[in-house]
């Protein structure tokens, strides 16, 4: 008897905590669209594109030759510290951008540019 008892409050609590859905319960003039899902929403992305630039910038020198060569060492460490930094997340380009060479007003010579790289970032898990 008493295992019958059991047994019933069990089935009873089952079923009125049940999660339920009822399509009498929906109205059905003009068009309807029926989803269930469970989990992730189809709308939620994993992951983002971002887009960024820096400025690349050599160390001025007198000749042009070597002020190019600076600016190329600085490409190269900057490409090698963005890398680094984004162990976790992809690199899907990277580049250092057009140069230009500009004199200053001490005759030297510096060579800059901007350098655009693009990743991909986890948003959620």
């Amino acid at each position: 008897m008493k295992y019958f008892v059991i047994s019933f409050f069990t089935l009873f609590f089952s079923i009125a905590f049940a999660q339920t859905a009822n399509i009498r319960d929906i109205p059905a003039d003009g068009d309807t669209n029926i989803s269930i899902t469970k989990g992730q929403k189809p709308n939620e992305k994993k992951f983002e594109i971002v887009d960024q630039e820096n400025d690349i910038e050599g160390e001025p020198e007198v000749v042009l030759k070597e002020a190019r060569s600076s600016w190329k060492k600085a490409c190269d460490d900057w490409k090698k510290e963005t890398r680094e930094l984004n162990k976790e997340n992809q690199i899907i380009s990277i580049n250092c951008g057009k140069v230009s060479c500009e004199k200053t007003e001490n005759s030297t010579r510096t060579c800059k540019s901007t350098g655009h790289y693009k990743i991909t970032t986890k948003v959620r898990d």
